[in-house]
């Protein structure tokens, strides 16, 4: 007789627990999309009491997790954006400051003589100028190019602060909902376990 309750007793654990893995291997598998998709799928998970959700521990760590992992990726991309943009900047100022220097070398050069030496070459005024000219003309392209990299850039990190930004106050406006709700809980079980105890006296 006790054998066969051990026997009894025994495949019963073993059933829970596979039980148990099975449906937190579930979770786990249904909690890896994105944080819209996951914050769905837990309030479809979650019980129902009275108008309230109850969450498993599971679900908050995960989502946490996940929350977590997003706002750190989104950083670190807003740090490589804030180092290509300074980059820019500095090539930027660099081709600023390039340009400044080769428009004060042509003026001297209008001022000097019709034949000058370029390059230990002699060369007439009008096509010296044309050389130059054209120097100037591809520094201002790379100038427009560069401009054009770090409005994209800016933009691109303006829209990952903003998506950072949201995605922080969504997380601090979950997490005080799901604190509000544990901390209600939790009273209403203080309070039924208080007449619980005033009944039985």
């Amino acid at each position: 007789m006790k054998k066969l309750l051990y026997s009894l007793f025994f495949v019963m654990i073993v059933t829970f627990s596979t039980a148990q893995d099975s449906i937190q291997n579930k979770s786990q598998a249904s909690m890896n999309g994105t944080l819209d998709k996951q914050f769905d799928y837990v309030v479809q998970k979650s019980n129902n009491f009275q108008e309230y959700k109850v969450v498993k521990r599971d679900f908050l760590t995960i989502l946490k997790r996940n929350s977590l992992d997003s706002v750190n990726r989104f950083k670190t991309e807003l740090a490589d954006l804030k180092a290509e943009f300074t980059k820019h900047t500095t090539t930027i100022q660099q081709l600023k400051d390039t340009l400044k220097t080769t428009q004060v070398e042509l003026d001297k050069l209008k001022i000097a003589q019709d034949n000058v030496s370029f390059l230990g070459t002699p060369v007439s005024k009008a096509n010296y100028n044309m050389i130059m000219w054209g120097i100037v003309s591809v520094l201002l392209l790379i100038l427009v190019v560069f401009l054009f990299q770090l409005k994209g850039a800016k933009s691109i990190a303006n829209d990952a602060k903003h998506n950072l930004d949201k995605l922080e106050d969504d997380f601090e406006e979950y997490k005080r909902k799901a604190l509000e709700k544990e901390q209600k809980l939790g009273r209403q079980l203080q309070d039924e376990i208080n007449k619980q105890k005033k009944s039985s006296k």
